[in-house]
């Protein structure tokens, strides 16, 4: 019998993307959209998102799992990689039908609605070659809200396991308001979880900022969770407890500061809160609120570690985005970036902790099989050890070990650096 420390870690990967061709897509499209959706993909905007996307020639683009879902394993299993969690957008230049990171729904509401409904039904399919690995986020029409419930519901019958929840954008009823509750009853009841990325669905004012730092903190941070605020404080997860929020690609040391200030603003004798709370906000947060700890860094592990939050947060790699922590290789025997990552972050830590960071908190918030992912663990994953090993030195960004990769995967000073 193996000991403790020889045992298979468990990873569930809460980041990661998936980017299916418009050739593929076309097959699921209804006739009657067909001509819309041609003219859609010889579009100047997706002939110049392709053209971005091969000008780079970068390594990603050789791996074929942005869409084939065999690719996409065999991928997953050099990394040690049970099951993770799929965004779309896989930086291959293939846009989403009648969609992008913006508001499509203020040009033509029903295209926008035509082309979510394309890509769940691909990923839906795509999901079912290994349903318990390979977990997918329906995108549905918020702007209907009777066709939202509906795509929920049909999400969750074809096995899909989550929503992609996008940012507030300030011209829908704010998620504070009872208008959403019965897209809060559907999800709950659906047992789906409520997942927001970093940088998605920004509004223009956001995307049109001038330079990398400032959209990183205007894309991310506290404007990309105003969410938390708004739902808990309105007394969303009051009324529907079993609602569960997951903001993705969050780094740094935020949630104790925001949940001193939620706590704060409730106690005030303020009508802050337009929603009945039986307890204090920070304790929604306990209960309904999870982070995505993409590519985790080891001073936010030594705070969660310190801290109650370790029992919240879950890593990803963010593949097969050149941020995080995965990187094409043709050698099999080199030593996974993604591992090196992993000792950087988590060498020092209790071995109970790591274990939840990495794979069992994820698989909780989701619903996953643990059982059946612990024998694809047994079969893939990394031992304690050597993801617990200290790095003797942080590999260069130009080194052999990153050639470029990972800017985020060996973060040592603070959210993005």
């Amino acid at each position: 019998m193996k000991s403790r420390g020889e045992e298979q870690v468990l990873l569930v990967s809460g980041d990661s993307h998936v980017g299916p061709t418009l050739g593929t897509l076309r097959s699921y499209c209804s006739p009657k959209y067909l001509e819309d959706f041609d003219e859609f993909a010889i579009s100047p905007q997706v002939e110049e998102m392709r053209a971005a996307a091969r000008q780079g020639r970068a390594r990603y683009l050789k791996t074929s799992g942005h869409d084939d879902p065999q690719a996409r394993l065999a991928d997953m299993d050099r990394d040690g990689i049970a099951a993770e969690v799929m965004f779309h957008n896989s930086f291959n230049g293939e846009p989403m039908p009648f969609n992008d990171l913006g508001w499509p729904e203020l040009d033509n509401p029903e295209l926008a609605s035509v082309g979510f409904r394309i890509y769940n039904r691909w990923l839906a399919d795509f999901c079912s070659s290994a349903p318990e690995r390979l977990i997918g986020l329906a995108h549905i029409p918020l702007w209907d809200l009777d066709s939202a419930i509906e795509e929920v519901r049909w999400a969750a019958a074809h096995g899909l396991r989550a929503v992609n929840f996008p940012s507030a954008r300030p011209q829908w009823v704010q998620y504070n308001e009872s208008h959403w509750d019965p897209f809060w009853a559907a999800v709950e009841e659906a047992g789906m979880v409520l997942a927001t990325h970093a940088g998605a669905a920004t509004d223009p004012a956001v995307r049109a900022v001038n330079g990398t730092p400032l959209l990183l903190m205007e894309a991310g941070g506290a404007y990309n969770r105003r969410a938390i605020a708004r739902m808990i404080l309105g007394g969303v997860f009051e009324r529907f407890p079993g609602l569960k929020l997951a903001m993705t690609e969050q780094p740094g040391v935020w949630i104790p500061s925001a949940l001193v200030e939620l706590d704060s603003a409730a106690a005030a004798p303020l009508p802050l809160s337009n929603g009945e709370l039986s307890k204090a906000p920070s304790e929604y947060f306990k209960t309904n609120v999870f982070v995505g700890a993409s590519f985790v860094a080891p001073f936010e592990v030594e705070a969660a570690v310190v801290d109650w939050w370790w029992t919240n947060i879950f890593w990803g790699h963010d593949y097969p985005h050149p941020e995080g922590t995965w990187r094409y290789s043709d050698d099999p025997d080199e030593t996974p970036m993604t591992h090196l990552s992993l000792r950087h972050a988590m060498a020092g830590t209790p071995h109970d902790r790591v274990r939840a960071i990495v794979g069992e908190n994820a698989a909780r918030v989701y619903g996953l099989d643990v059982e059946k992912l612990r024998g694809i663990a047994d079969q893939v994953g990394p031992t304690i050890e050597e993801i617990t090993t200290p790095l003797e030195a942080v590999p260069a960004l130009d080194g052999p070990e990153r050639q470029g990769y990972g800017y985020f995967a060996f973060r040592t000073t603070g959210p993005y650096s």
